[in-house]
Protein backbone atom coordinates (compact mmCIF):
# COMPACT_ATOMS: atom_id res chain seq x y z
CA UNK A 1 0.00 0.00 0.00
CA UNK A 2 1.17 4.20 -0.50
CA UNK A 3 3.10 5.99 2.25
CA UNK A 4 2.37 9.33 2.05
CA UNK A 5 4.45 11.96 3.61
CA UNK A 6 2.78 14.89 5.08
CA UNK A 7 4.48 18.27 5.79
CA UNK A 8 3.70 20.05 8.89
CA UNK A 9 0.81 22.16 7.45
CA UNK A 10 -0.79 18.92 6.14
CA UNK A 11 0.39 16.71 9.19
CA UNK A 12 -3.81 17.99 11.35
CA UNK A 13 -5.34 18.14 7.72
CA UNK A 14 -7.39 15.05 5.92
CA UNK A 15 -4.88 13.67 3.70
CA UNK A 16 -5.53 14.22 -0.01
CA UNK A 17 -6.16 10.98 -0.81
CA UNK A 18 -9.39 9.66 -2.02
CA UNK A 19 -10.44 5.95 -1.57
CA UNK A 20 -12.75 4.08 -3.22
CA UNK A 21 -13.95 0.56 -3.69
CA UNK A 22 -14.78 -1.47 -6.42
CA UNK A 23 -14.92 -5.64 -5.17
CA UNK A 24 -16.34 -8.16 -7.33
CA UNK A 25 -16.18 -9.10 -11.23
CA UNK A 26 -18.53 -6.43 -12.94
CA UNK A 27 -17.05 -3.80 -14.87
CA UNK A 28 -17.21 0.28 -14.26
CA UNK A 29 -19.99 1.07 -15.66
CA UNK A 30 -20.42 4.84 -17.88
CA UNK A 31 -21.56 6.85 -14.87
CA UNK A 32 -18.66 5.33 -12.64
CA UNK A 33 -16.33 6.38 -15.01
CA UNK A 34 -17.84 9.64 -15.25
CA UNK A 35 -17.36 10.26 -11.64
CA UNK A 36 -13.73 8.85 -11.66
CA UNK A 37 -13.16 11.62 -14.46
CA UNK A 38 -14.74 14.58 -12.14
CA UNK A 39 -12.52 13.69 -9.22
CA UNK A 40 -9.49 13.81 -11.24
CA UNK A 41 -10.80 17.17 -12.90
CA UNK A 42 -11.50 19.09 -9.18
CA UNK A 43 -8.82 17.40 -6.95
CA UNK A 44 -6.29 16.86 -9.82
CA UNK A 45 -3.65 17.07 -6.79
CA UNK A 46 -5.06 13.97 -4.64
CA UNK A 47 -3.80 10.18 -5.26
CA UNK A 48 -6.57 7.78 -5.95
CA UNK A 49 -6.80 4.68 -4.25
CA UNK A 50 -9.26 1.40 -5.65
CA UNK A 51 -9.80 -0.96 -2.83
CA UNK A 52 -10.36 -4.29 -4.69
CA UNK A 53 -10.55 -7.81 -5.16
CA UNK A 54 -6.60 -7.78 -4.68
CA UNK A 55 -6.40 -5.22 -1.39
CA UNK A 56 -9.12 -7.41 0.13
CA UNK A 57 -7.11 -10.59 0.22
CA UNK A 58 -4.77 -8.86 2.73
CA UNK A 59 -7.31 -7.80 5.03
CA UNK A 60 -8.07 -11.27 6.98
CA UNK A 61 -11.39 -9.28 9.09
CA UNK A 62 -14.24 -12.55 9.04
CA UNK A 63 -16.98 -9.55 8.80
CA UNK A 64 -16.01 -8.42 5.15
CA UNK A 65 -14.23 -12.11 4.09
CA UNK A 66 -17.87 -13.55 4.88
CA UNK A 67 -19.56 -10.60 2.65
CA UNK A 68 -17.31 -11.01 0.11
CA UNK A 69 -17.99 -14.99 -0.40
CA UNK A 70 -21.45 -13.78 -0.05
CA UNK A 71 -20.99 -11.50 -3.03
CA UNK A 72 -22.54 -8.57 -1.32
CA UNK A 73 -20.56 -5.85 -2.28
CA UNK A 74 -21.91 -2.59 -0.56
CA UNK A 75 -21.25 -4.69 2.68
CA UNK A 76 -17.72 -4.89 1.84
CA UNK A 77 -17.67 -1.90 0.92
CA UNK A 78 -18.90 -0.94 4.32
CA UNK A 79 -15.73 -1.72 6.13
CA UNK A 80 -13.29 -1.09 3.80
CA UNK A 81 -13.96 2.72 3.94
CA UNK A 82 -13.61 2.46 7.39
CA UNK A 83 -10.61 0.71 7.13
CA UNK A 84 -8.84 3.01 5.02
CA UNK A 85 -9.93 6.00 6.63
CA UNK A 86 -8.23 4.80 9.61
CA UNK A 87 -5.54 3.36 8.26
CA UNK A 88 -4.30 6.15 5.83
CA UNK A 89 -6.76 9.27 6.08
CA UNK A 90 -8.37 11.39 3.34
CA UNK A 91 -12.14 10.81 1.85
CA UNK A 92 -13.54 8.11 1.01
CA UNK A 93 -16.01 8.18 -2.30
CA UNK A 94 -18.95 5.88 -3.26
CA UNK A 95 -17.91 5.43 -6.80
CA UNK A 96 -21.78 7.00 -7.93
CA UNK A 97 -20.21 10.49 -6.07
CA UNK A 98 -19.71 12.93 -8.89
CA UNK A 99 -17.18 16.16 -7.61
CA UNK A 100 -18.29 19.57 -8.21
CA UNK A 101 -15.81 21.48 -6.45
CA UNK A 102 -12.94 21.97 -4.73
CA UNK A 103 -12.88 19.78 -1.19
CA UNK A 104 -9.69 22.13 0.26
CA UNK A 105 -12.55 24.26 2.93
CA UNK A 106 -13.20 20.78 4.90
CA UNK A 107 -9.75 19.47 5.09
CA UNK A 108 -8.94 21.09 8.58
CA UNK A 109 -11.82 18.51 9.85
CA UNK A 110 -11.13 15.39 12.02
CA UNK A 111 -14.11 14.08 10.41
CA UNK A 112 -16.61 15.41 7.57
CA UNK A 113 -19.17 13.96 5.79
CA UNK A 114 -23.03 15.02 5.46
CA UNK A 115 -26.66 14.57 5.89
CA UNK A 116 -28.17 12.04 3.27
CA UNK A 117 -31.87 11.86 1.92
CA UNK A 118 -32.91 8.75 0.25
CA UNK A 119 -36.43 8.04 -0.88
CA UNK A 120 -37.54 10.62 1.71
CA UNK A 121 -35.61 9.30 4.68
CA UNK A 122 -32.69 11.26 5.93
CA UNK A 123 -29.44 9.72 7.76
CA UNK A 124 -26.56 11.81 8.76
CA UNK A 125 -23.82 9.84 6.25
CA UNK A 126 -23.47 10.22 3.04
CA UNK A 127 -21.62 8.98 0.22
CA UNK A 128 -18.47 11.17 0.95
CA UNK A 129 -16.63 10.72 4.48
CA UNK A 130 -13.37 12.46 5.05
CA UNK A 131 -10.96 12.07 7.77
CA UNK A 132 -7.37 12.64 9.46
CA UNK A 133 -5.51 9.28 9.66
CA UNK A 134 -5.93 7.53 12.95
CA UNK A 135 -9.67 9.70 13.66
CA UNK A 136 -10.92 8.30 17.08
CA UNK A 137 -14.14 8.60 15.23
CA UNK A 138 -13.47 6.79 12.97
CA UNK A 139 -11.71 3.82 15.51
CA UNK A 140 -14.92 4.34 17.31
CA UNK A 141 -16.73 3.12 13.82
CA UNK A 142 -14.61 0.34 13.46
CA UNK A 143 -15.34 -1.19 16.87
CA UNK A 144 -18.95 -1.68 15.55
CA UNK A 145 -17.38 -4.63 13.63
CA UNK A 146 -14.87 -5.86 15.70
CA UNK A 147 -16.87 -8.52 17.07
CA UNK A 148 -19.42 -8.38 13.74
CA UNK A 149 -20.24 -11.45 11.96
CA UNK A 150 -21.85 -11.26 8.50
CA UNK A 151 -23.56 -14.91 8.27
CA UNK A 152 -25.89 -15.30 11.25
CA UNK A 153 -25.83 -18.54 13.43
CA UNK A 154 -29.10 -19.72 11.32
CA UNK A 155 -27.03 -19.01 8.23
CA UNK A 156 -29.22 -15.55 7.28
CA UNK A 157 -26.79 -12.77 6.62
CA UNK A 158 -27.03 -9.40 8.36
CA UNK A 159 -27.91 -7.41 6.13
CA UNK A 160 -27.75 -4.10 8.59
CA UNK A 161 -26.92 -0.97 6.03
CA UNK A 162 -23.76 0.98 7.63
CA UNK A 163 -26.21 4.00 7.41
CA UNK A 164 -28.56 2.04 10.20
CA UNK A 165 -25.26 1.61 12.31
CA UNK A 166 -23.61 4.76 11.70
CA UNK A 167 -27.30 6.54 12.78
CA UNK A 168 -27.70 4.70 15.92
CA UNK A 169 -24.17 5.49 17.13
CA UNK A 170 -24.23 8.79 16.51
CA UNK A 171 -27.89 8.71 18.45
CA UNK A 172 -26.14 7.02 21.35
CA UNK A 173 -22.54 8.88 21.42
CA UNK A 174 -23.52 12.19 20.30
CA UNK A 175 -27.18 12.75 20.63
CA UNK A 176 -27.78 13.32 17.07
CA UNK A 177 -31.31 11.84 17.30
CA UNK A 178 -33.98 12.05 14.52
CA UNK A 179 -36.35 14.31 13.15
CA UNK A 180 -32.92 15.18 11.26
CA UNK A 181 -32.22 18.79 10.61
CA UNK A 182 -30.85 17.82 7.23
CA UNK A 183 -30.59 21.19 6.17
CA UNK A 184 -28.71 22.50 8.93
CA UNK A 185 -24.90 21.75 9.97
CA UNK A 186 -24.22 19.41 13.09
CA UNK A 187 -21.74 18.81 15.05
CA UNK A 188 -20.82 15.38 16.66
CA UNK A 189 -17.80 16.43 18.86
CA UNK A 190 -14.71 18.83 17.97
CA UNK A 191 -13.45 19.01 14.82
CA UNK A 192 -16.20 16.32 13.69
CA UNK A 193 -18.77 17.61 11.25
CA UNK A 194 -22.31 16.79 8.97
CA UNK A 195 -22.81 19.38 6.75
CA UNK A 196 -26.34 19.61 4.61
CA UNK A 197 -27.92 17.19 2.61
CA UNK A 198 -27.11 20.08 -0.31
CA UNK A 199 -23.69 19.71 0.28
CA UNK A 200 -22.34 16.24 -0.32
CA UNK A 201 -25.69 14.65 -1.78
CA UNK A 202 -28.24 16.32 -3.50
CA UNK A 203 -27.37 20.28 -5.15
CA UNK A 204 -30.17 22.59 -3.74
CA UNK A 205 -30.39 26.08 -6.62
CA UNK A 206 -28.50 28.87 -4.86
CA UNK A 207 -27.10 26.91 -1.76
CA UNK A 208 -23.39 25.69 -1.30
CA UNK A 209 -22.71 21.77 -3.08
CA UNK A 210 -19.32 20.10 -3.46
CA UNK A 211 -20.46 16.92 -4.96
CA UNK A 212 -23.79 14.71 -5.83
CA UNK A 213 -24.68 11.33 -4.96
CA UNK A 214 -26.22 9.70 -7.96
CA UNK A 215 -27.89 7.30 -6.05
CA UNK A 216 -26.80 4.82 -8.93
CA UNK A 217 -27.01 1.13 -7.11
CA UNK A 218 -24.06 -0.45 -8.83
CA UNK A 219 -23.44 -1.86 -5.63
CA UNK A 220 -27.00 -3.50 -4.96
CA UNK A 221 -27.72 -7.24 -5.12
CA UNK A 222 -30.47 -8.30 -7.35
CA UNK A 223 -32.04 -9.67 -4.30
CA UNK A 224 -32.09 -9.19 -0.59
CA UNK A 225 -33.09 -12.57 1.11
CA UNK A 226 -34.48 -13.38 4.71
CA UNK A 227 -34.75 -16.90 6.47
CA UNK A 228 -37.91 -17.47 7.10
CA UNK A 229 -37.74 -21.41 8.54
CA UNK A 230 -34.87 -23.95 8.66
CA UNK A 231 -36.37 -27.44 8.93
CA UNK A 232 -34.22 -30.91 8.49
CA UNK A 233 -31.85 -29.69 5.67
CA UNK A 234 -34.24 -27.09 4.08
CA UNK A 235 -34.16 -23.27 3.78
CA UNK A 236 -37.43 -20.86 3.49
CA UNK A 237 -35.99 -17.87 2.19
CA UNK A 238 -38.33 -14.42 1.51
CA UNK A 239 -36.59 -13.04 -1.41
CA UNK A 240 -37.27 -9.10 -1.84
CA UNK A 241 -35.95 -8.58 -6.04
CA UNK A 242 -34.31 -4.61 -5.27
CA UNK A 243 -33.45 -4.53 -9.44
CA UNK A 244 -33.89 -6.33 -12.62
CA UNK A 245 -30.56 -7.69 -13.94
CA UNK A 246 -29.90 -11.50 -14.71
CA UNK A 247 -33.14 -13.09 -13.42
CA UNK A 248 -30.61 -15.72 -11.36
CA UNK A 249 -31.57 -16.67 -8.05
CA UNK A 250 -29.75 -15.69 -4.91
CA UNK A 251 -28.11 -19.17 -4.69
CA UNK A 252 -24.95 -19.51 -2.05
CA UNK A 253 -22.38 -22.29 -2.14
CA UNK A 254 -23.84 -25.53 -0.55
CA UNK A 255 -27.89 -24.67 -1.50
CA UNK A 256 -30.19 -26.70 -4.03
CA UNK A 257 -33.16 -24.77 -5.29
CA UNK A 258 -36.37 -26.81 -4.69
CA UNK A 259 -39.02 -24.29 -5.57
CA UNK A 260 -39.73 -20.67 -6.02
CA UNK A 261 -43.05 -19.34 -5.76
CA UNK A 262 -43.65 -15.44 -6.75
CA UNK A 263 -45.85 -13.84 -4.08
CA UNK A 264 -45.71 -10.15 -5.78
CA UNK A 265 -43.68 -8.03 -8.02
CA UNK A 266 -41.15 -7.84 -6.23
CA UNK A 267 -41.51 -10.76 -3.00
CA UNK A 268 -41.34 -14.49 -3.56
CA UNK A 269 -40.26 -17.43 -1.49
CA UNK A 270 -37.46 -19.81 -2.23
CA UNK A 271 -37.06 -23.38 -1.14
CA UNK A 272 -33.54 -24.52 -1.13
CA UNK A 273 -32.03 -27.69 0.03
CA UNK A 274 -28.77 -27.39 1.74
CA UNK A 275 -26.36 -30.13 0.05
CA UNK A 276 -23.71 -30.51 3.06
CA UNK A 277 -26.48 -31.18 5.45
Amino acid sequence: MQQFLLSKSDAMSIPKVIHYVWVGHAPKSELVLRCIASWKKFLPDYDIIEWNNQALAHIQHPYVQQAFAAEKWAFVSDYLRLYALYSMGGFYFDADLEVTADLEPFRTHQFVSGYEVYRGRPSPVTALMGAQKGSSLIAQLLDLYREKSFVQPDGGLDLTPNTKLISQFFATKFGLTKPYQYDQRSELCEGCWIYPSHYFCTPVAGKASFSIHHFNGSWMAEYSRKVLAKISGYQLLKLKRNKVRSGDLPLLQGEQRMLHLGVTARYSLLLVKLQNS
